[in-house]
């Protein structure tokens, strides 16, 4: 039996999780979705169990009937809607680090986190460096396989619009045409793609131990395939 039958996510009303959580209940081979949340989801589907916890924790007794041996992670923000470095930081990598270690406690195995293009705990910029802190402590928990997915430039429509994106995804339509090789990195990537990426990923039942990283540019490789 696949170790997909049961996953968990955590993020699923964002940008790519909301694409994610869609497309696993409709997946035919995975039987239950649990969603950790703060708030309830609107979705009513017989397979999704909803884990709703302000702290985005989870009690071992919640999935002791199907525990999930495949996790999910699509949170995150940026500074403008954060407010501030440290709120953004406690975001993007303590709350990102603390639900990874909350899932590989009730015996997740595999992890699938969203991070981007250009993560590095030596990076300049506060975002990137942040995102770095937050593979480095990911990859420590001790889960038998983390995939990072780093994409580029997110396009797709949010249910909080982000302004800085809107105007970067206009500028990058002009540029699409040149961006090849290396550069495709840094073309706008939409996130229902990211999203059937990390799904099909995990379909693959790939049981290599270690740590895997997909940028943009091996994304669109992927599902051209």
């Amino acid at each position: 039996m696949s170790d997909l039958t049961s996953i968990i996510l955590a993020g699923s009303t964002g940008l790519i999780g909301h694409h994610l959580l869609n497309s696993a209940l409709k997946n035919e081979e995975i039987q239950h979705v649990y969603s950790l949340t703060r708030r309830p989801l609107d979705d009513i589907c017989s397979k999704l169990i909803q884990v709703i916890n302000p702290e985005l924790s989870i009690d071992k007794e919640q999935v002791k009937d199907n525990v999930p041996k495949v996790g999910f992670i699509t949170l995150g923000t940026t500074i403008k809607k954060a407010g501030s470095k440290s709120a953004l930081k406690a975001i993007d990598v303590s709350l990102v680090v603390s639900v990874a270690q909350s899932m590989h406690d009730i015996g997740v195995e595999r992890i699938y986190v969203v991070s981007c293009i250009g993560a590095s705990s030596s990076a300049f910029s506060h975002y990137l460096k942040c995102k770095g802190e937050m593979e480095d402590k990911v990859a420590d928990i001790g889960f038998k396989q983390v995939t990072f997915m780093q994409p580029g430039p997110l396009s797709g429509s949010r249910t909080e619009p982000r302004t800085d994106e809107a105007f970067l995804q206009g500028v990058m339509k002009v540029m699409n045409p040149l961006m090849k090789g290396f550069l495709l990195n840094y073309k706008p990537i939409h996130g229902e793609l990211v999203a059937q990426c990390m799904l099909e990923l995990a379909l693959k039942n790939n049981h290599d131990n270690g740590i895997v990283r997909y940028t943009s540019r091996e994304m669109f490789a992927l599902v051209e395939q």
